[in-house]
């Protein structure tokens, strides 16, 4: 058994992240993998195809997989690269000529109806491609097929079961509110979801902005039997009023984190739903969901590097807030570090005792393993 880890690739404005569990399941949330970053002449944009195919699991010692794929929202900077990076399709027939070309299988598909919604029209190809394959398995569900829950078939719709739409699949919707203890259909007793949103409003509103459908979470993980040693928080791209909502419905438990995702790339938008230009104080809401941070907390934000401009995402302002709820030591731009010219994945073990960064490991690690501790500090025994 090894410390879980979660993992932030640098993708520019846009979210990729991967999370290993302690006997090495393997869950990615989103992708924006790009045709340029496959390039190996271009070392300011990380190979993540590459990452994960190079590190996967062989499903019957053959077939390269991951244990499962969360997309939080259907926009283009959250799923671009699917099609080219993971395989759709009746998983008995990936052949010689998938392997040929690098592609994963998915082994357990996690997605919300929004990608059903009345304006799957204006969906990017990407998008697209995963509402199909979304739409094949769900077929297999509703009609009980025999391999509906073979690997590459399994699915997890997070939504409400009066869904219309998602009539004969309650047996596969967790809903926002509730704790998700199945992963690739194995009970985790080490590791656990909390899913904080969409709300049904959001979802079933076809008037809704696609980020405010965006999937919320909490990963909680218990290393060597001490529940909660870590907490990561993964908010897509929702707004202020979303994060108001959840502070509402939401106890302290399940809004505590040692990692945060800066949401929307570090947008403006978390703090408020007015531009910055509009409305330059926060609002409280999203102040008190920093305020649930713990001894040693870390924020990353997946994003472009961040300058003092009017760029938004990422914001400058939004920066700074939060680094100031951290520290600036604990604050991360995937596109800056180590550096602008070879950013490389973001990882913190999660120990006993936290969260701690590693050193990013290969050949073209620049930064060294000491002046990463000096930057991380010690890890902390959380009271």
């Amino acid at each position: 058994m090894q410390d879980p880890k979660v993992t932030f690739f640098p993708v520019g404005n846009g979210d990729c992240s991967q999370i290993v569990l302690s006997d090495g399941v393997e869950i990615v949330i989103d992708c924006n993998i790009t045709e340029d970053a496959r390039s190996e002449n271009d070392t300011s944009r990380y190979d993540v195809h590459s990452h994960l195919f190079d590190g996967a699991k062989k499903l019957n010692g053959s077939t390269p997989y991951v244990n499962a794929f969360i997309l939080t929202h259907p926009d283009q900077d959250h799923c671009r690269g699917f099609g080219t990076t993971f395989y759709v399709g009746d998983p008995s027939k990936y052949a010689d000529k998938h392997l040929k070309d690098r592609l994963l299988l998915i082994s357990e598909l996690w997605f919300t109806p929004r990608v059903f919604s009345p304006h799957e029209k204006e969906l990017c190809e990407e998008a697209d491609t995963f509402r199909k394959e979304a739409k094949r398995r769900m077929e297999l569900h509703r009609r009980r097929a025999g391999d509906r829950d073979l690997p590459g078939n399994r699915i997890r719709i997070i939504g409400y079961s009066d869904n219309p739409d998602l009539k004969g699949l309650e047996h596969v919707i967790t809903t926002p509110g509730n704790y998700a203890h199945v992963v690739d259909g194995q009970l985790r007793t080490d590791f656990c979801f909390f899913v904080h949103a969409p709300f049904k409003i959001d979802t079933d509103d076809k008037w809704a902005e696609r980020n405010d459908t965006s999937v919320v979470l909490q990963a909680r993980f218990d290393v060597e039997n001490k529940p909660d040693a870590g907490l990561a928080l993964f908010g897509g791209d929702a707004g202020a009023a979303v994060w108001e909502k959840i502070l509402e419905r939401s106890d302290d438990v399940t809004l505590q984190w040692d990692i945060l995702m800066a949401v929307h790339h570090c947008s403006w938008s978390f703090f408020s739903e007015e531009p910055y230009g509009e409305n330059k104080t926060p609002a409280n809401s999203s102040l008190a969901i920093l305020s649930k941070k713990r001894v040693g907390a870390q924020i990353v934000a997946s994003s472009k590097p961040i300058r003092d401009d009017d760029d938004n995402p990422p914001h400058w302002a939004a920066a700074q807030l939060y680094k100031s709820s951290v520290g600036s030591d604990n604050f991360r731009c995937t596109s800056e570090t180590p550096t602008e010219k070879r950013p490389l994945p973001i990882t913190f073990a999660v120990s006993v005792n936290g969260p701690v960064l590693e050193e990013p490991a290969g050949k073209s690690a620049v930064a060294s393993s000491a002046a990463i501790q000096t930057a991380v500090g010690m890890p902390q025994t959380y009271g």
